[in-house]
């Protein structure tokens, strides 16, 4: 068990062998947000920096880095990937931002990375694709 601060300061006991992927701010964001997903209070919005909450997870394998359409780094947990696929017409944000989309169970993500690419780091993960 790992000790994350919510957003609002509160102190959140999080398994950190649950958390399945974990980004950084969006566009829109004020200030530092990180967004972890799997926890059992749905997404956990907190402050500290997305590569050092990942890092600290401590969990083995690593999450996978990949890279999300605006340019910013994702974790992802490998063995919680249930599939992946090319993106749909509808899905593309513009030329070569979105090659691909991580499907972790409703959790969609799309990502820069080729098929191909994504596949082999996924896998390197722990993920079976």
């Amino acid at each position: 068990m790992i000790v994350i601060r919510a957003l609002d300061g509160t102190a959140v006991d999080v398994d950190e062998n649950a958390v399945t992927l974990v980004s950084g701010p969006y566009p829109h964001d004020v200030g530092p947000h990180t967004y972890v997903h799997g926890v059992d209070r749905g997404v956990l919005v907190t402050a500290e920096d997305a590569a050092a909450l990942a890092s600290r997870l401590g969990v083995n394998p690593p999450l996978a880095k990949l890279t999300r359409p605006n340019q910013s780094p994702v974790w992802i947990k490998g063995p919680a990937v249930t599939t992946l696929r090319a993106p749909l017409s509808t899905e593309r944000q513009g030329r070569a931002a979105v090659n691909a989309v991580v499907i972790l169970g409703d959790l969609h993500q799309a990502v820069r990375e080729n098929l191909a690419t994504t596949e082999r780091v996924l896998n390197a993960h722990g993920a079976h694709l």
